[in-house]
């Protein structure tokens, strides 16, 4: 685990591009043809450097972004899947908010998205509302629906 930079953003534009649509393009299609690898890597940028990656062999296979007290990206290739590469960033983002004096956190998780759910279920989160959101497409921004997730630090 280390924070993350600048010369990191392709690989985590990949790790993101690869985890959201292996996440969520079966929720939403038409979003996902509207979100290619480029479309991610300027985005990239802006999540630095409130951002801890994880690394095997010098190869980024997942990360964790935060903006204020809301961790907005968790994302993992998804050759990384259930080999604790997620655990290890949401634990890495959390703590590093709850550094910041932050005593209760949030994120979204997509409507539907039942596996992601269960997984931050399973690390202490829970579903405090359900909400519209919109979400970055090459085309503006997309409405979609999400849980809002939140967990206690104290």
């Amino acid at each position: 685990m280390r924070v993350a930079s600048a010369g990191d953003i392709p690989a985590l534009a990949r790790v993101w591009h690869d985890g959201w649509h292996a996440g969520h393009a079966h929720l939403s299609p038409d979003i996902a043809a509207l979100r290619p690898l480029s479309f991610f890597e300027p985005r990239m940028a802006t999540t630095l450097p409130n951002c801890v990656v994880a690394c095997v062999d010098g190869d980024i296979v997942g990360f964790a972004g935060w903006e204020g007290d809301g961790i907005g990206q968790v994302f993992v290739l998804p050759a990384w899947h259930g080999r604790s590469v997620a655990p290890r960033v949401l634990a890495a983002a959390e703590e590093e908010l709850k550094r910041a004096g932050y005593s209760r956190i949030w994120l979204q998780c997509q409507l539907g998205n039942a596996r992601a759910r269960r997984f931050y279920e399973k690390h202490g989160w829970q579903v405090a509302a359900e909400l519209d959101v919109t979400i970055g497409t090459t085309e503006g921004r997309k409405p979609q629906r999400v849980w809002r997730m939140e967990k206690s630090l104290a």
